[in-house]
């Protein structure tokens, strides 16, 4: 399969794994999102990992929460995992 296939929209995760399998469009994109949007989303990196379970927990993260409150997914910078299972939250709050 060649890339880009006409008229479609790609999206980042899917531009990664593209690039991550070596495909060179899809690594120049990767390059222009990087050089042209990634500022707008770099996390402030304030909050503190909430995952015990995780190597990184409570050093630096962005956290990003639904509109319920809900943890959505921990921003470790480079990467990040999923929200704090819910017996975790449960420990935390007794």
């Amino acid at each position: 399969m060649t890339h880009p296939e006409r008229g479609r929209m790609y999206t980042l995760d899917e531009l990664n794994d593209l690039a991550e399998q070596g495909d060179p469009w899809a690594m120049g994109k990767v390059d222009e999102w990087e050089q042209h949007f990634s500022n707008e989303y770099v996390g402030n990196m304030k909050d503190r990992c909430p995952d015990g379970d995780c190597e990184q927990f409570g050093e630096p993260v962005t956290i990003c929460y639904g509109e319920d409150g809900r943890i959505l997914d921990v921003d470790h910078g480079g990467w990040g995992h999923g929200p704090v299972r819910e017996a975790q939250e449960q420990r935390k709050a007794s």
